[in-house]
C-alpha cells in the first residue's frame, strides 16, 4: 500500500463536495442536491440505510458493523443495517427483492454470477451518472479506473460502483499432501494428473471432491465464459487466450464440451465425487475440511485459508495448493465482478452514495469491513500490514465487502512463522504476477439480455434438467443427453440469443476502433 496515511478524504471533513447545484436522475425525476452555505452536501437530515450482501452472517458481525455504525454516524449522519442472502439462495430471493418493492437502498452485485445484468434489464438499479458519482463519491471516481467504468456501463449507462482490485480468474485446488505422497505425486500441475489422482483417490474409497470441475476445465482449453449471457456465462464461451479470435463458441458445438462431459462420467462413475452432489448445500471446503474429500476448488487466496485450516485441525494431512492450469497465462477478473448497486427506488440514493464513498476509501472503514476490530481480530503490522488475532468471528475478508475492495488500501498479511502452504502461495502469485494474459476485447463486454429476456429465462429453466447432471457426469448416456439438451435449447430460442449476442458484439467491437 502507498502513502496510506496522506489519503484524506473529503468524507473525513464530513463534506462530499458538490459543484454547484447538480441534478441527477432519480426514478425518471429530476433531483437537486441541498447544500450548505459554504458548498458541502446537506446531511442534516438523519437517515437510516439499508444494504443487502450475500453470503452468511458471521458472529461478530453486527459487533464490526456497530463500529462502522460509530463513524457513519459521525461523519455523515446515518446509520446502516445489513441484511445477507445466503449462497444458497440468493439465486431465487435477489430478483425478488425487486419485484417484490422490497425498501432497502445499495446491494452487492457483480457480472455473471451476482445478478447485475439481469437486474439492470429489470430496471432495478439505479443509472448512476458521472455528475452523480462525482458529487457523492468523489474519492471514488479518483480511485476506480476508467476501464473500470466502461466495464460497468450496460446502453451507456453505468449501474454500479466497481471495485478495484486485481482478482485472478483461474481457481486452484487444495489437496491432501498425504495422499499426493501416496498416489506418487509431488504436485498436480494438468488436468491429466488430476484425472488420475482422483481416480486412484476413488479407488481406495476417498472422493476426490464434491463435484465436477467444468470451469477449470474450460479455463485448461483458453476459454471463458461470456458475460451477460445465459447462466453466467457458461453456455457460451470464448477464446480468452487469442485476442485474434472474436467467435462466440456454444457449448453444444464446442467439441471440448463433449469431451468434458464424457470425462466427468468416468470419473462419476468411479466415485470421484458423490452421487448425490447435486442435491448437497455443503460450502465448498466441507469435503475437505471433514475429510469426505482429497481437496477443495477455490480461488488461491480462499484455498490457502482452508488448507491452513485443514493442516492446523490435521497437521497430517499437510494440504497443498496445486494449479491444474499450471504455465497458462493469468485471466484477471473484471472489475465488475465484484461491485454495489443503488435500489432505483433507493429513497436516499445520494447518502447511500456517500457511504459507499466512505466504506471504499476511508481507512479506518476500510479495515473494519475487510478484517473486523482491531485488537479483537487483527493487529497492524506497519501502515499496510496485519496480524491475525482470531479469525473465527468474523474472517479477512470474508464478509462480502469485495463489492468495495481498493487495493490501494488492502493491507497485506504479515506472517512470522512461515509455513511450506505460504511459500507456494507466494511462488504461485509471483508466478502469475508475472504471466498475465494479453487483453481479448471480450474481457471488457458484457451481454444486455434485455431484449430476450424471454428466450434467456426459457434457456436457464433447462440447466437443473441437462446442464448440472452433464458437467457432473450423472447422466446415463451423454450423447443422448446432449442432445436432448440442444433441442431443448432451440425450443427455448437459444438461436435468438446468439444472434442478439453476435450483433451486440459487433457494435461494441466498432466502437472500441
Amino acid at each position: 500500500m502507498k502513502n496510506r496515511k496522506k489519503r484524506l478524504l473529503a468524507l473525513g471533513l464530513t463534506a462530499v463536495l458538490a459543484m454547484g447545484s447538480l441534478a441527477g436522475c432519480k426514478g425518471g425525476e429530476e433531483e437537486t442536491a441541498a447544500l450548505n452555505e459554504d458548498g458541502t452536501v446537506d446531511t442534516s437530515e438523519h437517515v437510516d440505510l439499508k444494504m443487502y450482501l450475500i453470503g452468511e452472517r458471521t458472529p461478530d458481525f453486527d459487533e464490526v458493523y456497530d463500529k462502522v455504525n460509530e463513524v457513519l454516524e459521525e461523519k455523515l449522519n446515518c446509520s446502516l443495517s445489513v441484511d445477507f442472502l445466503s449462497w444458497g439462495e440468493h439465486g431465487q430471493k435477489y430478483s425478488l427483492l425487486f419485484s417484490g418493492g422490497e425498501d432497502f437502498d445499495l446491494i452487492f452485485t457483480a457480472t455473471s454470477w451476482a445478478h447485475y445484468e439481469q437486474t439492470v434489464a429489470m430496471n432495478g438499479f439505479k443509472p448512476l451518472s458521472e455528475d452523480f458519482i462525482k458529487t457523492y463519491a468523489p474519492d471514488i471516481w479518483e480511485v476506480v479506473p476508467e476501464e473500470a467504468w466502461d466495464q460497468a456501463k450496460i446502453g451507456g449507462e453505468i449501474y454500479m460502483v466497481p471495485g478495484y482490485n486485481h482478482e485472478y480468474t483461474q481457481d486452484v485446488m487444495a489437496i491432501r499432501g498425504d495422499l499426493l505422497e501416496k498416489y506418487g505425486y509431488e504436485d498436480i500441475k494438468s488436468m491429466d494428473d488430476f484425472k488420475d489422482f482422483a481416480l486412484k483417490a476413488a479407488a481406495d474409497g476417498i472422493y476426490a471432491t464434491q463435484g465436477g470441475f467444468y470451469y477449470q476445465y474450460f479455463w485448461n482449453q483458453g476459454m471463458t465464459n461470456t458475460s451477460g449471457t445465459p447462466f453466467n456465462g457458461e453456455l457460451i464461451l470464448y477464446n480468452t487466450q487469442d485476442p485474434e479470435d472474436l467467435n462466440f463458441y456454444s457449448i453444444l458445438d464446442w467439441d471440448g464440451f463433449e469431451d468434458y462431459c464424457k470425462m466427468a462420467k468416468e470419473m462419476a462413475d468411479a466415485g470421484c465425487w458423490s452421487r448425490d452432489t447435486l442435491n448437497s448445500s455443503d460450502d465448498r471446503q466441507t469435503g475437505l475440511l471433514t475429510g469426505r474429500c482429497a481437496s477443495m476448488v477455490w480461488n488461491l487466496a480462499t484455498c490457502k485459508t482452508y488448507a491452513k485450516q485443514a493442516n492446523a485441525e490435521h497437521p497430517e494431512w499437510n494440504v497443498k495448493l496445486c494449479d491444474v492450469n499450471a504455465g497458462q497465462p493469468r485471466i484477471i477478473k473484471p472489475y465488475i465482478n465484484g461491485g454495489v448497486a443503488i435500489n432505483a427506488s433507493s429513497k436516499n440514493a445520494e447518502r447511500a452514495m456517500m457511504v459507499l464513498n466512505a466504506m471504499y476509501t476511508d481507512p479506518e472503514l476500510y479495515d473494519l469491513t475487510y478484517l473486523g476490530i482491531e485488537g479483537k481480530h487483527w493487529e497492524a503490522v506497519g501502515d499496510d500490514q496485519y496480524t491475525v488475532i482470531d479469525e473465527s468471528g468474523y474472517g479477512v475478508d470474508s464478509n462480502c465487502n469485495w463489492g468495495w475492495r481498493n487495493m490501494d488500501l488492502t493491507r497485506t498479511e504479515y506472517i512470522e512463522d512461515r509455513t511450506e502452504l505460504d511459500d507456494d502461495y507466494d511462488a504461485l502469485l509471483e508466478e502469475w504476477n508475472n504471466n498475465i494474459k494479453a487483453d481479448h476485447i471480450y474481457d471488457s463486454f458484457t451481454f444486455d439480455s434485455s431484449k430476450v429476456t424471454t428466450q434467456v429465462a426459457a434457456v436457464e429453466a433447462n440447466i437443473a434438467t441437462y446442464y448440472n447432471p452433464l458437467i457432473n457426469g450423472l447422466v446415463d448416456d451423454v450423447d443422448a443427453t446432449i442432445d436432448a439438451f440442444r433441442e431443448s435449447l432451440k425450443q427455448a430460442g437459444f438461436e435468438q440469443i446468439l444472434e442478439e449476442l453476435n450483433r451486440q458484439a459487433e457494435e461494441f467491437v466498432q466502437s472500441k476502433q
